[in-house]
């Protein structure tokens, strides 16, 4: 195996290519704060948001591995510990002493900080401790899988916002509440849709009611769950809006990608032949949108000039990965 091989083994394990979604969700809620995107602290801040994702997400991947959850998943058998690629307990120790290495630099950054270092470390435990308890199999064993998650990423965010800020305000609920529910369709709809296939899993779609027969998707009554979530976030959004950044660009950029949100939250609830292809595409897109939207209606508060060059990054670093991982524009073969 070549050198270059092992590094994109290692990648796929930490599943890289959606490092930019954390990277985001730790960059918007500092700026807002005040933080400045043109320092050292910021930087490093950067730079840690994705060594945390490839540590949480490597930790899954290795915890669903030796559980055995991606041997009976006939979608990973190309995965890199499923074939072998890489050792599971190599990946083991590197995501463990990862993960250390990672809490001495963020508890590093909540001692340089400048905003309340009390709630920016309790917001720090939380993100560990729901990451935590959703990747030791909760997530394949509970409908209720969504809370842990929810918990540790938007605690994720509210670690880097208070890093600046000193306390709670109304505009930092909202977007806290914003990242809950994005968090929550994320997993709790995309990834039960994701994983319809598998029946050794606990599913929440199936318990309310959707059918899937190996050919065909249908959600039946249970579609007012996903469009309640989508709807519901887009509200806090339109909020947002509304009670702090209302501009005429802000209002049309907010109804375009709120459109957007719709119209791939309607491809992945409707009625239709199965094409798990197709599915992962019309997720990760949804995913970009939405995750999306939260700066670019933070716009009047961050600046325009930062927004473009997150959002620039963010872009050229997801469809980059993708193509070096998994040979595709936005739909990774996981």
């Amino acid at each position: 195996m070549g050198m270059l091989n092992t590094i994109i083994n290692w990648l796929r394990v930490f599943r890289a290519q959606t490092a930019a979604a954390v990277f985001m969700l730790v960059l918007i809620p500092y700026l807002t704060a005040g933080g400045p995107l043109y320092s050292w602290k910021t930087l490093i801040l950067a730079l840690w948001s994705i060594l945390a994702h490839h540590m949480a997400f490597g930790h899954n991947t290795v915890m669903d591995t030796l559980m055995g959850w991606d041997i009976m998943d006939q979608n990973k058998l190309h995965h890199p510990l499923v074939a072998n690629f890489i050792k599971k307990e190599t990946a083991l120790k590197v995501v463990s002493f990862g993960i250390f290495f990672t809490t001495l630099i963020a508890i590093l950054l909540v001692g340089y900080s400048d905003g309340n270092r009390f709630y920016a470390m309790a917001f720090l435990s939380l993100f560990l401790i729901g990451g935590m308890i959703y990747n030791s199999g909760i997530s394949k064993i509970s409908i209720w899988d969504v809370i842990p998650i929810s918990i540790c990423f938007t605690s994720l965010s509210l670690f880097s916002y208070f890093l600046v800020a000193e306390e709670f305000n109304e505009l930092i609920i909202l977007i806290a509440f914003y990242i809950i529910l994005l968090q929550w369709f994320e997993i709790g709809v995309e990834g039960e849709i994701k994983e319809i296939e598998l029946k050794n899993e606990i599913n929440l779609l199936t318990k309310l009611g959707t059918k899937f027969d190996g050919n065909s998707f249908n959600m039946g009554k249970s579609i007012v769950y996903p469009w309640g979530l989508k709807l519901a976030g887009l509200a806090v959004g339109g909020y947002i809006v509304y009670k702090y950044t209302y501009e005429l660009t802000t209002i049309v950029l907010f109804a375009l990608f709120a459109f957007l949100a719709i119209y791939f939250c309607f491809q992945l609830t409707k009625k239709r032949i199965w094409n798990r292809k197709k599915a992962l595409r019309d997720m990760a897109l949804e995913e970009i949108v939405t995750i999306f939207l939260l700066p670019v209606v933070l716009i009047p508060i961050i600046g325009v000039t930062e927004v473009m060059i997150i959002l620039a990054f963010a872009i050229l670093y997801f469809i980059g990965m993708n193509s070096l991982l998994w040979k595709t524009k936005f739909a990774p073969r996981v």
